[in-house]
């Protein structure tokens, strides 16, 4: 089991997707300010925020900048201690799986990127509705775990691999957990 973000690539996809979004249009930063303060509230308000990275979006434009978004974030560099790791894992003929909180078709298209395309993969599902709010519920920590289990995969895996707090929960349901890059303040956790 692998996390994607900050485990096989550096940073969030989702997120610097959102970013180049956001710093492409003035109005659509404005809006994401705007209703920020709103997600401290209520956690379902961020998709509220996302929609302002992509209202009025077509499916067709969406995907296609995607898919450039993807082959950037791939093309900025794969983490190689974690994908050396996945390479002998699936040299043994052990099942990879990746289990991700990204959007699923945008960690789809980076995996393409990474030449990983084959690789199972348990990610946030994602519907895009070009005036509306999107749906989503994303898959984070406990959620992770249960959405593991809802896609047929048995629990404990033999090994997990991340590099977030946030994935204790997917560490935890492992026989060898193991931490990529983790930072100085989080190993006592």
């Amino acid at each position: 089991m692998f996390d994607l973000d900050g485990t096989l690539v550096p940073g969030d996809a989702f997120g610097s997707f959102l970013l180049s979004r956001w710093r492409r249009s003035p109005l659509r930063l404005l809006g994401a300010l705007v209703l920020s303060p709103l997600v401290l509230l209520d956690s379902r308000a961020e998709l509220l925020v996302v929609a302002t990275a992509t209202v009025g979006t077509t499916d067709a434009a969406l995907q296609r900048r995607w898919r450039e978004h993807a082959l950037r974030h791939a093309r900025d560099g794969a983490v190689p201690e974690a994908v050396d790791r996945l390479a002998v894992h699936r040299a043994a003929g052990d099942r990879v799986v990746v289990a991700t909180a990204c959007a699923e078709p945008l960690a789809r298209l980076v995996l393409l990127a990474l030449g990983l395309g084959d690789v199972d993969l348990v990610a946030t599902a994602y519907e895009h509705r070009r005036w509306r709010t999107p749906r989503a519920s994303a898959i984070r920590g406990e959620a992770k775990v249960e959405a593991l289990r809802r896609a047929g995969i048995d629990l404990p895996v033999d090994d997990a691999y991340s590099d977030s707090l946030r994935d204790l929960p997917l560490l935890l349901a492992a026989r060898t957990p193991h931490l990529v890059r983790p930072r100085r303040r989080d190993l006592p956790r």
